[in-house]
C-alpha cells in the first residue's frame, strides 16, 4: 500500500498508511477483542499514535530494502513479543494503560522513534534485484 500511496503522490504518505493500518485495527479494540486499557478512548488515541508512529519504521524496512519481509518480519515479531512475552512479565491493575501495546510509555516510546526516523535521509528500493544484481 505504501508504494501504491507515493506513486499517487498522496501527501505524506507514510503517515496515511499508518494511520490507515491503525484505523484497521479498530474494530477489533471496540468489540474488546484486543489488548486495550479500561478507558477505551483513551486506548483508541494511544493505540493510534503507537500504530502510526511504528508505521515509520516499517516503511523505512520497506522502502529501505524493496521488499515487504522485514516489514512483515517486524511486525510479527512485535505481535509476539508486546502481546506475549511483554504483557506475560507485567501485571497491575493500570498495566495496560501504562505500558501495554495501547500504553503511554509504549506510544511515546514509538512517537520518538517515529521522529527520529522521519529525520533520516530516505532511499526508495521499489523492488528487490533479480538473482546476480547488485542490491545498490
Amino acid at each position: 500500500m505504501l508504494t501504491r500511496l507515493i506513486d499517487a503522490r498522496v501527501s505524506r504518505p507514510i503517515l496515511v498508511s499508518g494511520m490507515i493500518w491503525g484505523v484497521w485495527h479498530l474494530p477489533l479494540m471496540v468489540a474488546g477483542l484486543y489488548y486495550a486499557s479500561p478507558i477505551l478512548l483513551l486506548s483508541i488515541v494511544l493505540f493510534m499514535i503507537s500504530v502510526t508512529s511504528f508505521g515509520y519504521v516499517i516503511a523505512y524496512l520497506r522502502l529501505a530494502t524493496g521488499s515487504i519481509w522485514p516489514a512483515v518480519f517486524l511486525h510479527s515479531t512485535w505481535n509476539a513479543i508486546i502481546q506475549n512475552v511483554f504483557d506475560l512479565f507485567t501485571q497491575g491493575d493500570s498495566v495496560l494503560l501504562w505500558t501495554g501495546e495501547s500504553g503511554v510509555f509504549v506510544a511515546l516510546t514509538l512517537l520518538a522513534t517515529a521522529f527520529i526516523f522521519s529525520k533520516k535521509q530516505w532511499t526508495m528500493i521499489r523492488t528487490l534485484p533479480k538473482q546476480g544484481e547488485p542490491l545498490v
